[in-house]
C-alpha cells in the first residue's frame, strides 16, 4: 500500500475515535441534564421517652431487718427429787396442754415418807416430854443444892448432862422430821407458773429416781426471737444507749431498747410488737451479731404470734437528715444517676450510703429540685434529647 493511502487510513480512524468520543460526551451531558436532584428533607432528633421524678431532701429513719424463730424465754425441765412409783398424773398430762400455776402435775407414792414423818413426829413428842421432866429435875436439884445445901454438885451436873443429851437427840429427830416433810413436799410436783407441756416423759405407775427428767414446760407469756444481723448494719445504723456506753466499752452490748415490728414470714398480716432485749453473742465466722428481741403477751390483748413461727423483725435505727431517697433502679451499679437538664440527659456520680429493697439513699451528688430519671437505661448517649414524664417519688 502506498504511503499516501496509509496516511488517509490513519486520519479516518482518528476521526472515527473523535466522533465516538464526542457522542459519548454529548450523551453524558444529556443524561446529566435529565437527572433530577433528590428531594431535600429536614432532619429532626428523636427524643428518648423516660419517666423521672423531682427530688427533695428528706429525713429518713433507717430500718434494719432480720429473721428468726420465736421461742419461749422460759424453758424448764422438771426432774424428780425423790425415788418411788408415780402414784398419779394430771388428767391432761399430754404435750401441748396448758396447765395453770399450782396445779398438781404428778405425785410420787409417799407412803414410805409418810411413815418416816409420823415416826419422827411421834418420837419428837415423846422426847419433848422427857426433856420437860429432865429440865424440871435439874432445876429442882440445883435449887436444893444452891439454896438449901442439900445434895451434891455431882448430882446437879448429872441432871444437867441428861438435859443436854435429850436436847441433842431432839435436834437429831427434828432434822429427821424436817427431811420427812421435805420428802413429802417433793412427792408432789406442781406447775411453777402458767405453762405449756412441751415434753412428757413419764407415765403413771412408772418407777422414777432422783434426777430423772420427767417433763419439760415452757412459758408462752414471755417469748423472744434470736435474730442474726450484719455487724456493719448494727454498728452503722442501730441506736445505742448513751448511759451504757460509759459503763460498758463493748459496743455490741450497748443497743438501745427500741420497739420493733415482728411479722410472720408466711403472712405479713400476722404481726406484733417486740423490744430489743440484749445482745446474745458475736459470731466471728459470719461477722454477724445475734440479738434477742422480747415479745410480751401482756402488752397486747390478742397477740397472734406463737412459739415456732419464723418471723421477720424490723428494727428502727438512726435518722439520716437531708438525704435523697431514690427508687433502686434509678441508681446504676457504678453509683451513677441520669438527670434531666434542659431536656437533655446528663450523667452524675452520687454517693449511696445505703441500699434497701426497692430504695437507694443518696447523700451527695444531687441538689434540691433535680429531675432524676427513674427509667432503667442501658448506656444512654450523653446529652440525648429527652421526653420526660414526671412521677411521684415512691422511694421516699
Amino acid at each position: 500500500m502506498k504511503p499516501a493511502d496509509q496516511t488517509g487510513t490513519v486520519w479516518i480512524r482518528l476521526g472515527l475515535c473523535m466522533a465516538i468520543l464526542a457522542i459519548g460526551i454529548g450523551g453524558f451531558v444529556v443524561l446529566k441534564k435529565m437527572k433530577k436532584p433528590p428531594v431535600q428533607s429536614e432532619v429532626t432528633e428523636r427524643p428518648l421517652a423516660v419517666e423521672a421524678l423531682r427530688v427533695e431532701p428528706v429525713d429518713i429513719q433507717v430500718e434494719v431487718t432480720g429473721f428468726g424463730e420465736i421461742r419461749s424465754r422460759t424453758v424448764v425441765p422438771l426432774s424428780v427429787e425423790v425415788s418411788g412409783k408415780v402414784a398419779s398424773v394430771h388428767a391432761r398430762l399430754e404435750e401441748g396442754e396448758i396447765i395453770q400455776k399450782g396445779e398438781i402435775l404428778l405425785t410420787i407414792d409417799e407412803r414410805d415418807y409418810r411413815l418416816d414423818y409420823e415416826a419422827a413426829e411421834s418420837r419428837l413428842k415423846t422426847m419433848r416430854r422427857e426433856y420437860d421432866l429432865a429440865a424440871k429435875e435439874y432445876k429442882r436439884l440445883r435449887q436444893l443444892y444452891e439454896q438449901n445445901k442439900v445434895g451434891t454438885l455431882s448430882s446437879v451436873e448429872n441432871a444437867e448432862s441428861a438435859v443436854n443429851a435429850i436436847s441433842e437427840r431432839i435436834t437429831q429427830v427434828e432434822q429427821t422430821w424436817r427431811l420427812a416433810v421435805l420428802h413429802l413436799e417433793r412427792s408432789v410436783i406442781r406447775a411453777p407458773f402458767n405453762c405449756r407441756l412441751a415434753e412428757v416423759m413419764v407415765e403413771e405407775n412408772e418407777y422414777v429416781v432422783p434426777g430423772q427428767k420427767l417433763l419439760q414446760i415452757v412459758d408462752d407469756a414471755a417469748l423472744e426471737i434470736i435474730v442474726s444481723l450484719d455487724s456493719r448494719d448494727v454498728l452503722n445504723w442501730l441506736r445505742f444507749d448513751a448511759d451504757e456506753i460509759r459503763l460498758n466499752p463493748n459496743w455490741f452490748e450497748r443497743l438501745a431498747s427500741v420497739e420493733c415490728l415482728v411479722t410472720w414470714a408466711e403472712d405479713e398480716k400476722v404481726s406484733g410488737k417486740a423490744v430489743i432485749d440484749r445482745v446474745v453473742r458475736f459470731d466471728p465466722k459470719t461477722r454477724t451479731i445475734l440479738v434477742a428481741v422480747r415479745l410480751d403477751r401482756n402488752r397486747e390483748a390478742a397477740f397472734p404470734l406463737v412459739a415456732g413461727m419464723f418471723c421477720k423483725i424490723t428494727i428502727p435505727g438512726r435518722i439520716l437528715a437531708s438525704v435523697f431517697a431514690l427508687p433502686r433502679q434509678a441508681v446504676t451499679f457504678e453509683n451513677k444517676v441520669y438527670v434531666e437538664v434542659e431536656n437533655r440527659l446528663q450523667t452524675r456520680p452520687v454517693r449511696v450510703v445505703r441500699l434497701e429493697p426497692g430504695r437507694a439513699i443518696v447523700t451527695e451528688g444531687l441538689a434540691p429540685g433535680d429531675i432524676v430519671i427513674t427509667t432503667r437505661l442501658e448506656q444512654p448517649l450523653e446529652n440525648a434529647l429527652l421526653a420526660v414524664k414526671l412521677t411521684d417519688n415512691k422511694g421516699q
